[in-house]
């Protein structure tokens, strides 16, 4: 355990302890580069590993960190940064000042079941961006949903999230008794619906205010899990409960889909400010100073709103990004005849190579910066830019065996842009890896994210600016003015 003010990276100054739990330790901490506080966790690393195994296991959670770093969206914290000294993995990522669901609970009891089902929308929101990029958190759980002072809910510690379709835990690293699906617990291939299993015991326990399958043992608690039904959830109400027995299903093809999830949650009459009256007791004060901004999911948000109108921006809706690059020159940038997917609300993606040694693949993200407090849509989006371009350029270096190159800024793309590239050698090589060539761009309130992917790159051909570069302008070109 490593003691208060250490240096970590000869940049992140440890300043105190906030949390300890079977996945690792959290520490707030100081990024003295940046002049900005960060929460770092100190990943743990199972005992009784041989060298070998250690190495393994650093080397695993690294990597999905790093592609858990990829994840965007309003209700996840954001991962900045993974370091690793000697074998011990660090994950850096923001710190939001708030409180975990379960101590709200603690300190104060059940939900009130709208407050609740507002709550879960925002974490499934969370969800589905993970599982559209392939990775499951593993996690989900109250002391890992923390409440802002608005009321908005975020999911934290995406650091131990995990590919989809793998066995249970190697390590034993990730999950909580009571919180992980019976599928899980019984080590078998794992997929999204066992996150929206634990989803669904986290809000049984927001609003009933205990656990579904509470005992005194965690040997009974996971028993509990894979042989007993909880009871219902009375306080849910009849439709919400129902939702809720239903994400409890033992057999993940009898639960809901998320859809189905998102359609019972919104049909709560659930209000989009902090609950009033009697409710807002449920809104706990946290320690903001006046003035202070929130880093969210690579943006950041103002506390607090302030009078005026301000301007809203030259886009109401951000375009689709599907139209934006045709399939000819989709075709002429990969070098072959891609593959066109929405992957998901605001991304399109061109994939080629799926029978070739070396799979590439452009991938191109739209979003829209809405006005907040006295600020507009641009200026909110120019500050995210901003914040974005300040957190990458951080990155820069050599880590393990990650590689990431200098932020260079880009004329000719939307108002103001720049291209960064990243390489990740291959599992068990030192030759070949992962190649990413980025470019983020802004144009008024919208921002824009084109990346260039490529498997199995030598380490000779590791970056790739130019072709990343070429789409962007693509993109860039084709914006509705």
């Amino acid at each position: 355990m490593r003691g208060d003010h250490y240096l970590l990276a000869g940049r992140y100054r440890l300043v105190e302890q906030l949390g300890q739990g079977g996945a690792g330790t959290v520490w707030r901490a100081v990024d003295e580069t940046l002049s900005r506080e960060v929460a770092v966790k100190q990943v743990r690393v199972p005992p009784g590993l041989s060298p070998h195994e250690r190495a393994e296991f650093a080397d695993r959670a690294i990597h999905e960190a790093r592609s858990a770093g990829r994840l965007r969206d309003p209700a996840i914290v954001l991962v900045h940064d993974v370091v690793l000294e000697g074998d011990q993995p660090w994950i850096i990522m923001d710190l939001v000042t708030g409180r975990s669901l379960d101590k709200v609970i603690k300190e104060n009891g059940p939900l009130p079941p709208p407050y609740a089902a507002r709550i879960g929308l925002q974490v499934l929101s969370a969800l589905e961006v993970a599982h559209a990029h392939g990775m499951l958190h593993q996690d989900v759980k109250p002391a890992n949903i923390l409440l802002d002072a608005d009321g908005s809910a975020m999911l934290t510690d995406f650091g131990i999230a995990a590919p989809m379709g793998g066995h249970g835990d190697r390590y034993g690293s990730a999950g909580s008794p009571g919180y992980m699906a019976p599928e899980r617990l019984n080590e078998q291939p794992s997929d999204p619906s066992a996150d929206l299993w634990s989803l669904g015991a986290s809000l049984y326990t927001a609003v009933e205010g205990r656990a579904p399958f509470e005992r005194q043992l965690p040997a009974a608690v996971a028993a509990a899990v894979l042989l007993h039904d909880p009871p219902f959830p009375e306080r849910a109400g009849r439709e919400f409960g129902g939702l809720l027995m239903a994400m409890l299903a033992k057999d993940p093809a009898a639960r809901p889909t998320p859809a189905q999830v998102r359609q019972v949650l919104s049909g709560a009459p659930v209000r989009s400010g902090p609950v009033p009256g009697r409710r807002r007791r449920w809104i706990l004060p946290v320690a903001v100073a006046a003035g202070v901004a929130v880093l969210a999911a690579g943006g950041w948000y103002a506390v607090g709103a302030l009078a005026g109108t301000p301007e809203t921006g030259r886009y109401a809706t951000a375009p689709d990004p599907c139209a934006l690059l045709g399939d000819a020159q989709a075709a002429e940038l990969v070098k072959g005849t891609p593959v066109r997917s929405a992957t998901r609300a605001g991304e399109c993606q061109w994939f080629a190579g799926q029978d070739e040694r070396r799979p590439r693949r452009i991938t191109v993200r739209m979003w829209i910066e809405k006005p907040d407090g006295d600020l507009g849509g641009p200026q909110v989006a120019l500050r995210r830019f901003t914040s974005e371009k300040d957190t990458r350029s951080a990155a820069e270096g050599t880590r393990a065996r990650a590689a990431v190159g200098k932020v260079g800024d880009v004329t000719g793309v939307g108002e103001a842009a720049f291209v960064q590239s990243r390489f990740q050698l291959a599992m068990g090589s030192s030759e070949v890896g992962r190649s990413d060539s980025v470019v983020l761009f802004r144009s008024s309130n919208l921002l824009g994210e084109v990346i260039w992917n490529r498997e199995d790159v030598p380490v000779k051909a590791a970056a790739d600016k130019e072709t990343v570069l070429k789409a962007a302008r693509m993109v860039s070109g084709a914006l509705p003015r």
